[in-house]
Parts: structure tokens; sequence; C-alpha cells
């Protein structure tokens, strides 16, 4: 989605600043269960977003990412990140200078090297598109990802004997309820016997 597009669904006024990108990814995050605080005193500077996304997150947002401003907040970030965990952040739009958006795509996949730092370029990101569906999020665990275990296949004999060998205390104890259960089932197996074996003598007197 172009930029242009972008700021005219999310509502921007026009014209438009960095603080109302602030504000729509802060408004995003929140819908999503997340707490935020905005311009948050970090490190001797100003953090434009803390949150406890992703665990704990500081991000920083430009207008427009190309190579040089993806530089320029990840310098930012790394300051704001010392003596901190935090995941580091940088939100905006991917330059609309067609030029520039092979060199902007490129720094963000260098800058990612560092598994600590996240580029995010709002405006090709789905789940960040004004009216786009987001994902329902409590700490860490969200909503939308849920999915339920695909459930193993019963009747595949490959499937129980993997099982048996990665749990042989089942087994063990399997085998010890067979045994304790066993003599009931004799019993009950020679009872009914007996009294089929009954029920055809009385029906063959019967027919004499």
């Amino acid at each position: 989605m172009l930029p242009s597009k972008f700021v005219e669904e999310a509502g921007f006024p026009i014209p438009w600043q960095e603080r109302d990108l602030q504000k729509y990814i802060s408004d995003r995050l929140t819908a999503r269960g997340f707490t935020t605080r905005l311009e948050a005193p970090a490190n001797g500077g100003r953090a434009d977003i803390v949150t406890n996304w992703q665990g704990g997150a500081i991000i920083e947002c430009k207008k427009y990412l190309d190579r040089n401003s993806i530089f320029q907040a990840v310098g930012q970030l790394n300051l704001y990140g010392l003596n901190n965990t935090h995941k580091l952040i940088v939100m905006g739009f991917l330059t609309p200078d067609a030029r520039e958006q092979p060199s902007a795509l490129k720094t963000a996949s260098m800058v990612e090297q560092d598994k600590r730092v996240q580029i995010v370029f709002l405006n090709i990101e789905e789940e960040w598109l004004p009216g786009a569906k987001f994902r329902i999020g409590f700490g860490n665990f969200y909503l939308f990802n849920f999915r339920l275990p695909q459930l193993p296949n019963f009747q595949d004999w490959h499937w129980w004997f993997n099982f048996v060998k990665a749990h042989p205390l089942i087994l063990i104890l399997a085998g010890s309820f067979f045994l304790g259960i066993l003599p009931d089932i004799k019993k009950i197996t020679f009872t009914t016997l007996g009294n089929n074996l009954e029920q055809k003598a009385l029906e063959s007197v019967h027919q004499e």
C-alpha cells in the first residue's frame, strides 16, 4: 500500500507528522491488549514508544524508511537499549522512492542479523494496514495464532510403535493394569461360556 493511501485510510491529519504515526502504532498495540508509553525517557533520550509487546520493546518511528533513516533509527535504539533487554524495533513506511527501496530492504535484512533488532515496514505488512484484522495479544500469547494440535492417526501402527518407544513407562503401566484385571476377564469369560452352554442344554431338552 502506498504511504499516501495508508495515511488517508488511517485518518491521519493533513499534513501529518511523525507523532501521528506514533499514535497509530500505539493505538494498534493497545487494541491488541498491550501497554504503551509515548516519548518515554531512555538513557538520556526519549524513546518514541516503550511497550510490553514481544516481552518488552522499544520502538523508534520514522516517516519513511530508507537506508540512511534505518541506520539512524538503529543507532538511536542501541542507545535506548543500553542496560535493558528490550527488543529494538524500527517502524515506518517503506520509502516511496522506487530507486531507494532495494537498498532499504537490503539494509533492513542486514541489521536484522542482530536478533534483537527488527524493522517493520508498516505499509507492506498486512497486519499493520488500516482496517486489517489483528491478533489479540495477552503478554506473549496471541489468540489469533492459537491452533489446535493435529491429532495423530491412531490406526497407524507406526505411530503406536513410536509412542511406546518414546514412553516405555506407559507400556509397563498398561501391562500391569491388564495383568491386574486378567483374572476378572477370565472369570467373566468362563461365566459367560458356562451360561451359554447351560442355555443350549436347556434348549436341547425342550426340543426333545
